[in-house]
Protein backbone atom coordinates (compact mmCIF):
# COMPACT_ATOMS: atom_id res chain seq x y z
CA UNK A 1 0.00 0.00 0.00
CA UNK A 2 1.89 2.96 -1.47
CA UNK A 3 1.21 7.18 -1.59
CA UNK A 4 0.01 6.45 -4.63
CA UNK A 5 -2.49 3.37 -4.17
CA UNK A 6 -5.22 3.53 -6.34
CA UNK A 7 -8.09 3.52 -3.09
CA UNK A 8 -6.53 7.12 -2.96
CA UNK A 9 -8.41 8.34 -5.95
CA UNK A 10 -11.92 9.68 -5.56
CA UNK A 11 -14.01 7.05 -6.77
CA UNK A 12 -15.09 6.33 -3.03
CA UNK A 13 -16.35 9.67 -3.12
CA UNK A 14 -18.21 9.50 -6.47
CA UNK A 15 -21.98 9.19 -6.73
CA UNK A 16 -23.44 6.51 -8.29
CA UNK A 17 -23.48 6.44 -11.89
CA UNK A 18 -27.22 6.93 -13.58
CA UNK A 19 -26.33 3.43 -14.89
CA UNK A 20 -25.94 1.60 -11.85
CA UNK A 21 -29.34 3.54 -9.88
CA UNK A 22 -31.08 2.01 -13.05
CA UNK A 23 -29.75 -1.37 -12.48
CA UNK A 24 -30.68 -1.40 -8.84
CA UNK A 25 -33.84 -0.16 -9.11
CA UNK A 26 -34.32 -2.74 -11.95
CA UNK A 27 -33.18 -5.28 -9.31
CA UNK A 28 -35.24 -4.07 -6.59
CA UNK A 29 -38.48 -5.39 -8.82
CA UNK A 30 -40.88 -3.19 -11.22
CA UNK A 31 -41.59 0.31 -10.29
CA UNK A 32 -39.11 0.41 -7.74
CA UNK A 33 -37.22 4.22 -7.89
CA UNK A 34 -33.67 5.37 -6.00
CA UNK A 35 -35.25 8.12 -3.82
CA UNK A 36 -31.86 8.83 -1.83
CA UNK A 37 -28.74 8.36 -1.17
CA UNK A 38 -25.74 8.09 1.65
CA UNK A 39 -22.27 7.42 1.38
CA UNK A 40 -20.91 4.96 3.92
CA UNK A 41 -17.76 6.52 6.03
CA UNK A 42 -14.83 4.09 6.45
CA UNK A 43 -14.44 1.94 3.36
CA UNK A 44 -10.74 1.90 2.21
CA UNK A 45 -11.36 -0.52 -1.05
CA UNK A 46 -14.12 0.05 -2.36
CA UNK A 47 -17.32 2.54 -2.58
CA UNK A 48 -20.05 1.85 -0.10
CA UNK A 49 -23.06 3.71 -0.64
CA UNK A 50 -26.84 3.31 1.31
CA UNK A 51 -29.51 3.54 -0.97
CA UNK A 52 -33.23 4.46 -0.47
CA UNK A 53 -35.72 2.33 -2.52
CA UNK A 54 -39.36 3.14 -2.99
CA UNK A 55 -41.44 0.77 -4.14
CA UNK A 56 -45.83 0.98 -4.11
CA UNK A 57 -45.16 3.40 -1.75
CA UNK A 58 -42.85 1.74 1.02
CA UNK A 59 -39.31 2.42 1.02
CA UNK A 60 -36.26 -0.06 1.67
CA UNK A 61 -32.89 1.06 2.21
CA UNK A 62 -29.72 -1.62 0.82
CA UNK A 63 -26.42 -1.36 0.39
CA UNK A 64 -24.59 -1.53 -3.05
CA UNK A 65 -20.66 -1.75 -2.83
CA UNK A 66 -18.60 -1.02 -5.82
CA UNK A 67 -15.37 -0.98 -6.91
CA UNK A 68 -13.79 0.91 -9.69
CA UNK A 69 -13.56 -0.46 -13.42
CA UNK A 70 -11.10 -0.85 -15.43
CA UNK A 71 -8.58 -2.14 -12.41
CA UNK A 72 -9.16 -5.57 -12.73
CA UNK A 73 -11.00 -5.21 -9.41
CA UNK A 74 -13.48 -8.22 -10.00
CA UNK A 75 -11.74 -10.76 -7.88
CA UNK A 76 -12.09 -9.76 -4.23
CA UNK A 77 -16.16 -9.52 -5.23
CA UNK A 78 -16.18 -12.20 -6.81
CA UNK A 79 -15.03 -13.81 -3.47
CA UNK A 80 -16.89 -12.01 -0.70
CA UNK A 81 -20.05 -12.99 -3.23
CA UNK A 82 -18.94 -16.75 -2.61
CA UNK A 83 -18.20 -16.36 0.89
CA UNK A 84 -21.54 -14.38 1.92
CA UNK A 85 -22.95 -17.79 0.10
CA UNK A 86 -20.71 -19.34 2.25
CA UNK A 87 -22.13 -17.74 5.67
CA UNK A 88 -25.63 -17.35 4.72
CA UNK A 89 -28.23 -19.20 7.34
CA UNK A 90 -24.92 -19.68 9.92
CA UNK A 91 -26.57 -17.89 12.58
CA UNK A 92 -23.65 -14.92 11.88
CA UNK A 93 -25.67 -11.36 11.20
CA UNK A 94 -24.25 -11.28 7.68
CA UNK A 95 -26.01 -9.57 4.98
CA UNK A 96 -28.24 -10.90 2.19
CA UNK A 97 -27.15 -10.55 -1.46
CA UNK A 98 -29.77 -8.93 -3.81
CA UNK A 99 -28.06 -8.61 -6.98
CA UNK A 100 -24.57 -8.86 -8.46
CA UNK A 101 -23.06 -7.42 -11.50
CA UNK A 102 -19.40 -8.64 -11.23
CA UNK A 103 -18.46 -7.27 -14.59
CA UNK A 104 -20.16 -4.04 -14.32
CA UNK A 105 -21.86 -4.40 -17.57
CA UNK A 106 -25.15 -2.36 -16.37
CA UNK A 107 -23.23 -0.32 -13.62
CA UNK A 108 -20.78 1.73 -15.82
CA UNK A 109 -18.21 -0.77 -16.08
CA UNK A 110 -17.84 -1.02 -11.59
CA UNK A 111 -18.06 -4.19 -10.60
CA UNK A 112 -21.09 -4.49 -8.18
CA UNK A 113 -22.41 -6.19 -5.31
CA UNK A 114 -25.95 -4.84 -4.05
CA UNK A 115 -27.09 -6.18 -0.49
CA UNK A 116 -30.03 -6.40 2.42
CA UNK A 117 -29.12 -3.23 5.23
CA UNK A 118 -28.17 -4.86 8.85
CA UNK A 119 -29.43 -2.38 11.53
CA UNK A 120 -26.57 -0.62 13.44
CA UNK A 121 -23.35 1.35 13.07
CA UNK A 122 -19.89 1.05 13.38
CA UNK A 123 -19.28 2.03 17.47
CA UNK A 124 -15.36 3.07 18.35
CA UNK A 125 -16.27 4.92 21.27
CA UNK A 126 -17.88 2.32 24.13
CA UNK A 127 -18.91 3.74 27.11
CA UNK A 128 -18.20 0.51 29.15
CA UNK A 129 -15.21 -0.56 27.46
CA UNK A 130 -15.12 -4.91 28.85
CA UNK A 131 -18.63 -5.21 27.77
CA UNK A 132 -17.97 -3.74 24.47
CA UNK A 133 -14.85 -6.52 24.55
CA UNK A 134 -16.60 -9.43 25.69
CA UNK A 135 -19.17 -8.88 22.76
CA UNK A 136 -16.64 -8.76 20.19
CA UNK A 137 -14.68 -11.80 21.95
CA UNK A 138 -18.47 -13.97 22.47
CA UNK A 139 -18.65 -13.43 18.47
CA UNK A 140 -15.53 -14.51 17.95
CA UNK A 141 -16.05 -17.40 19.54
CA UNK A 142 -19.61 -17.83 17.70
CA UNK A 143 -17.85 -17.71 14.56
CA UNK A 144 -15.02 -20.09 15.44
CA UNK A 145 -17.71 -22.70 16.44
CA UNK A 146 -19.05 -22.82 12.92
CA UNK A 147 -18.19 -26.00 10.74
CA UNK A 148 -18.26 -23.99 7.74
CA UNK A 149 -16.00 -25.01 4.45
CA UNK A 150 -12.87 -23.04 3.76
CA UNK A 151 -9.66 -23.02 2.30
CA UNK A 152 -6.83 -23.70 4.58
CA UNK A 153 -4.72 -20.70 5.55
CA UNK A 154 -1.42 -20.45 4.33
CA UNK A 155 1.26 -17.95 6.73
CA UNK A 156 3.09 -16.59 3.65
CA UNK A 157 0.76 -16.55 1.06
CA UNK A 158 -3.18 -15.60 2.06
CA UNK A 159 -2.02 -12.35 3.58
CA UNK A 160 -0.61 -9.31 2.52
CA UNK A 161 2.16 -9.15 5.60
CA UNK A 162 5.97 -9.23 3.86
CA UNK A 163 7.60 -12.61 3.61
CA UNK A 164 10.46 -13.57 5.63
CA UNK A 165 12.91 -11.45 3.76
CA UNK A 166 10.83 -8.16 3.47
CA UNK A 167 9.83 -7.21 7.12
CA UNK A 168 10.61 -4.09 8.14
CA UNK A 169 11.03 -2.07 11.42
CA UNK A 170 8.40 1.29 11.48
CA UNK A 171 10.47 3.94 10.85
CA UNK A 172 9.00 5.55 14.52
CA UNK A 173 9.35 2.08 16.39
CA UNK A 174 10.38 3.14 20.14
CA UNK A 175 12.40 -0.35 20.66
CA UNK A 176 13.02 -1.40 16.90
CA UNK A 177 15.44 -4.65 19.09
CA UNK A 178 11.47 -5.90 19.87
CA UNK A 179 10.22 -5.97 15.77
CA UNK A 180 13.57 -7.49 15.13
CA UNK A 181 12.81 -10.49 17.78
CA UNK A 182 9.31 -10.98 16.48
CA UNK A 183 10.81 -11.10 12.86
CA UNK A 184 13.17 -14.04 14.27
CA UNK A 185 10.29 -15.67 15.93
CA UNK A 186 8.38 -15.80 12.68
CA UNK A 187 11.49 -17.45 10.94
CA UNK A 188 10.57 -20.83 12.87
CA UNK A 189 7.78 -23.17 10.79
CA UNK A 190 4.14 -22.33 11.93
CA UNK A 191 2.84 -24.79 14.75
CA UNK A 192 -0.05 -27.07 14.10
CA UNK A 193 -3.25 -25.76 14.96
CA UNK A 194 -6.81 -27.11 15.11
CA UNK A 195 -8.47 -25.39 12.30
CA UNK A 196 -11.30 -22.95 12.56
CA UNK A 197 -13.81 -21.16 10.45
CA UNK A 198 -12.18 -17.38 10.77
CA UNK A 199 -13.22 -14.35 9.25
CA UNK A 200 -9.82 -13.19 8.48
CA UNK A 201 -10.88 -9.55 8.48
CA UNK A 202 -12.47 -9.19 12.33
CA UNK A 203 -11.60 -5.78 13.35
CA UNK A 204 -13.84 -2.87 15.02
CA UNK A 205 -14.63 -1.47 12.07
CA UNK A 206 -16.38 -4.35 10.10
CA UNK A 207 -18.85 -4.77 12.93
CA UNK A 208 -22.22 -3.14 13.25
CA UNK A 209 -23.81 -2.37 16.73
CA UNK A 210 -26.88 -1.70 18.19
CA UNK A 211 -28.29 -1.54 22.32
CA UNK A 212 -24.98 -3.14 22.79
CA UNK A 213 -25.46 -5.62 20.33
CA UNK A 214 -23.59 -6.75 17.68
CA UNK A 215 -25.76 -6.86 15.09
CA UNK A 216 -24.17 -7.00 11.78
CA UNK A 217 -20.38 -8.70 10.35
CA UNK A 218 -18.98 -7.01 7.35
CA UNK A 219 -16.40 -7.48 4.97
CA UNK A 220 -16.17 -10.96 3.80
CA UNK A 221 -13.73 -11.63 1.02
CA UNK A 222 -10.79 -13.13 3.22
CA UNK A 223 -12.41 -16.57 4.99
CA UNK A 224 -10.22 -19.29 5.70
CA UNK A 225 -10.19 -22.19 7.98
CA UNK A 226 -6.72 -21.90 10.46
CA UNK A 227 -5.57 -20.94 13.86
CA UNK A 228 -8.25 -18.90 15.78
CA UNK A 229 -5.50 -16.59 17.52
CA UNK A 230 -5.25 -15.03 13.44
CA UNK A 231 -8.40 -13.26 13.87
CA UNK A 232 -7.98 -12.55 17.20
CA UNK A 233 -4.71 -11.44 16.57
CA UNK A 234 -6.00 -8.84 13.76
CA UNK A 235 -8.43 -7.65 16.22
CA UNK A 236 -6.11 -7.09 19.07
CA UNK A 237 -3.63 -5.30 16.49
CA UNK A 238 -6.46 -2.86 15.49
CA UNK A 239 -7.24 -2.24 19.33
CA UNK A 240 -3.56 -1.36 20.14
CA UNK A 241 -3.05 0.76 17.49
CA UNK A 242 -6.03 2.62 18.45
CA UNK A 243 -6.82 2.27 21.90
CA UNK A 244 -4.33 0.61 23.77
CA UNK A 245 -2.27 -2.58 24.49
CA UNK A 246 -4.42 -2.59 28.17
CA UNK A 247 -7.61 -3.57 25.70
CA UNK A 248 -5.88 -5.84 23.08
CA UNK A 249 -4.68 -8.02 25.96
CA UNK A 250 -8.34 -7.72 27.86
CA UNK A 251 -9.27 -9.19 24.75
CA UNK A 252 -6.99 -11.78 24.48
CA UNK A 253 -7.73 -13.18 28.50
CA UNK A 254 -11.58 -12.46 27.51
CA UNK A 255 -11.42 -14.78 24.27
CA UNK A 256 -9.72 -17.33 26.03
CA UNK A 257 -11.69 -17.70 28.95
CA UNK A 258 -15.22 -17.84 27.09
CA UNK A 259 -13.51 -20.06 24.55
CA UNK A 260 -12.31 -22.13 27.35
CA UNK A 261 -8.74 -22.49 24.95
CA UNK A 262 -5.44 -20.88 24.99
CA UNK A 263 -3.91 -18.95 21.99
CA UNK A 264 -1.05 -20.29 20.22
CA UNK A 265 1.24 -17.39 20.92
CA UNK A 266 3.02 -17.76 17.72
CA UNK A 267 -0.01 -17.23 15.23
CA UNK A 268 -1.00 -14.48 17.66
CA UNK A 269 2.44 -12.73 17.39
CA UNK A 270 2.01 -13.09 13.27
CA UNK A 271 -1.32 -11.23 13.40
CA UNK A 272 -0.01 -8.50 15.52
CA UNK A 273 3.10 -8.00 13.10
CA UNK A 274 0.51 -7.23 9.92
CA UNK A 275 1.30 -3.23 10.84
CA UNK A 276 3.87 -1.12 8.68
CA UNK A 277 4.21 2.26 7.96
CA UNK A 278 1.08 2.60 5.84
CA UNK A 279 -1.27 0.81 9.01
CA UNK A 280 -1.67 4.47 10.59
CA UNK A 281 -2.96 6.37 6.99
CA UNK A 282 -5.45 3.29 6.71
CA UNK A 283 -6.52 3.10 10.38
CA UNK A 284 -7.59 6.76 10.27
CA UNK A 285 -8.85 6.27 6.73
CA UNK A 286 -11.03 3.38 8.41
CA UNK A 287 -12.34 5.16 11.35
CA UNK A 288 -13.12 8.50 8.80
CA UNK A 289 -13.71 11.21 12.07
CA UNK A 290 -15.99 8.18 14.20
CA UNK A 291 -13.32 8.42 17.23
CA UNK A 292 -10.02 10.81 17.87
CA UNK A 293 -6.85 8.91 16.68
CA UNK A 294 -3.27 9.24 18.27
CA UNK A 295 -1.10 8.77 14.76
CA UNK A 296 1.87 9.62 16.45
CA UNK A 297 1.56 6.61 19.51
CA UNK A 298 -0.16 4.34 17.32
CA UNK A 299 3.30 2.31 16.39
CA UNK A 300 3.95 2.45 20.04
CA UNK A 301 1.10 0.88 21.30
CA UNK A 302 1.18 -1.82 19.24
CA UNK A 303 5.16 -2.25 20.10
CA UNK A 304 4.10 -3.04 23.82
CA UNK A 305 1.73 -5.45 22.51
CA UNK A 306 4.01 -7.41 20.12
CA UNK A 307 6.74 -7.41 23.15
CA UNK A 308 3.63 -8.96 25.34
CA UNK A 309 3.04 -11.33 23.06
CA UNK A 310 6.65 -12.25 22.91
CA UNK A 311 7.03 -12.71 26.82
CA UNK A 312 4.56 -15.62 26.00
CA UNK A 313 6.27 -17.67 23.62
CA UNK A 314 9.69 -17.30 26.29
Amino acid sequence: MTDGDWRDGGFRQRRPSPETLAWVAASMGRGSRIVGYRRMTGGVCSAVNRLTVERRGMRTFVVLRQYPGGLGLQEPLEKEIANLGVVAGSGLPVPSILATDVAGASTGGAPSLLMTRLQGHVHLNPAEPRSWLTRIAEIAVLLHSLDLPAKTFRPWTDSWIAPLDGFQVPVDAQKPAVWKAAFGVMAAPPPKETAVFLHCDLLPVNMLWSRGRITGLTDWNSIHRGARAIDVGHCRRYLAALYSPEWSEQLHSLYESIAGVTLDPWWDLYALLHYDDSAQKWIRSQVAGRRPVDVPGMTSRVEVAIETALRRLG
